[in-house]
C-alpha cells in the first residue's frame, strides 16, 4: 500500500507509461498515413489528435487516479475539523 505523499509521487509515473502506449499506437497510425502522403498525413494527425488523443486523455487521468487511490492507504491522522474519537486517559472530561 502506498502513502497518499508516495501516491502523488507515483501519479506521474503511472500516466506517463500510460500515454507512451497510446503515443505508440498513434505513431503506427501516422505511419500509415506518411506512406500515402503528405496531405493524408496532416489529416491523419489532428483526426487522431482529436479522436485518440484527447479522448484518451480524458479517459486515463481518472482511471490512473482510480487506481491509485485504490493502492493508498488511509491517512492515521484525521484531518483539521474532525473529532479524533475515545481520546483516552489524557481527554478532559
Amino acid at each position: 500500500m502506498l502513502t497518499p505523499r508516495q501516491a502523488r509521487y507515483a501519479f506521474l509515473p503511472v500516466m506517463l507509461v500510460a500515454m507512451t502506449a497510446l503515443v505508440g499506437v498513434a505513431l503506427v497510425v501516422l505511419q500509415q498515413g506518411l506512406a500515402a502522403g503528405p496531405d493524408e498525413f496532416w489529416m491523419l494527425a489532428w483526426v487522431l489528435a482529436f479522436v485518440l488523443a484527447l479522448p484518451g486523455a480524458m479517459l486515463l487521468l481518472p482511471v490512473v487516479g482510480a487506481v491509485l487511490r485504490a493502492a493508498t492507504r488511509p491517512e492515521t491522522i484525521p484531518l483539521a475539523g474532525v473529532n479524533i474519537p475515545n481520546p483516552g486517559q489524557w481527554g478532559r472530561r
